[in-house]
């Protein structure tokens, strides 16, 4: 998908929020601010808005020696959701529609995005909890998962963000608790990058319980096929199924490969595009 002038300055703003927060040197904040202004101005015609996001990162690592760090807020997400977890599964499997009852959980989740939102706190997890509640599911796009998934064997799922990547599991665990003929593999990001989900994040969680972990060899905040491993490439390529979760994932993959899409409407330019509410859960299949 390409990138337009609201997610250049969703961008700016929120990776400016950020480095200003935690840097002191006022000259390098100065040279990272006119960097990050340039690349927004400068990025080539094809670019969708995670390639701009890794070159802002690699950007701060040229000026101050490493990636924009959000370790603390990964651990901080990852931990308070695990604390949810048995409860929130318990709800899910005893629901009337557990996967729509997942998916639920599992899309509300993808609220928790540093890269669109700067000042999310634990506070934010209520609202995941809330929101899901009221989540309204495509339901012929879940019908056509449900087909799907009864008659496949292998499943790629391609996480997006800590926190939501415990909803993730949560989702995984029910699908093979209704399809246990399914293999799920669980695609990860292959270097730290904004809040995504790294095979570090994926052991803090115990997603390797349920699916087997490969990280995608990217430092790409999405699923950008031109750089990925071809281990990554040949799961995707080869699998039944392929659930993708996140704006990340959605903007490097959509029309380029076939997948069952479940975010949150963070942005109106995604509102736009899919014909979606802004903050609603979307679900597609193209």
């Amino acid at each position: 998908m390409k990138l337009d002038e609201e997610c250049k300055g969703c961008l700016f703003n929120s990776q400016m929020k950020k480095v200003e927060r935690e840097q002191s040197d006022e000259n390098k904040l100065k040279e990272f601010k006119d960097g990050v202004r340039r690349l927004c101005q400068t990025a080539p015609a094809d670019y969708c808005a995670p390639l701009l996001m890794r070159d802002i990162d690699g950007l701060h690592r040229e000026i101050f020696g490493s990636g924009i760090d959000y370790s603390r807020e990964k651990f901080m997400f990852n931990n308070a959701l695990l604390k949810l977890e048995d409860d929130i599964y318990a709800s899910v499997a005893s629901s009337r529609d557990p996967l729509e009852s997942a998916l639920k959980f599992a899309s509300a989740a993808n609220y928790i995005d540093f890269a669109r939102i700067s000042d999310l706190n634990e506070d934010s997890v209520n609202y995941v909890l809330e929101t899901s509640k009221k989540a309204d599911i495509d339901k012929a796009v879940l019908s056509q998962l449900k087909e799907r998934l009864k008659t496949s064997e292998t499943l790629c799922f391609l996480h997006d963000n800590c926190g939501e990547i415990v909803l993730d599991k949560i989702l995984i665990r029910i699908i093979k608790q209704l399809y246990p003929q399914i293999s799920v593999t669980s695609v990860v990001r292959g270097q730290p990058i904004i809040n995504d989900v790294t095979e570090t994040d994926a052991g803090q969680v115990g997603l390797e319980n349920y699916a087997r972990v490969v990280n995608n060899g990217s430092s790409v905040p999405g699923t950008y096929l031109k750089e990925i491993s071809g281990e990554a490439k040949k799961i995707i390529d080869g699998s039944d199924i392929i659930i993708s979760k996140g704006l990340g994932n959605l903007e490097t993959l959509y029309g380029v490969v076939k997948a069952f899409f479940a975010f949150t409407c963070k942005c109106g330019h995604i509102a736009r595009c899919f014909n979606l509410k802004l903050w609603s859960a979307g679900f597609i299949y193209g």
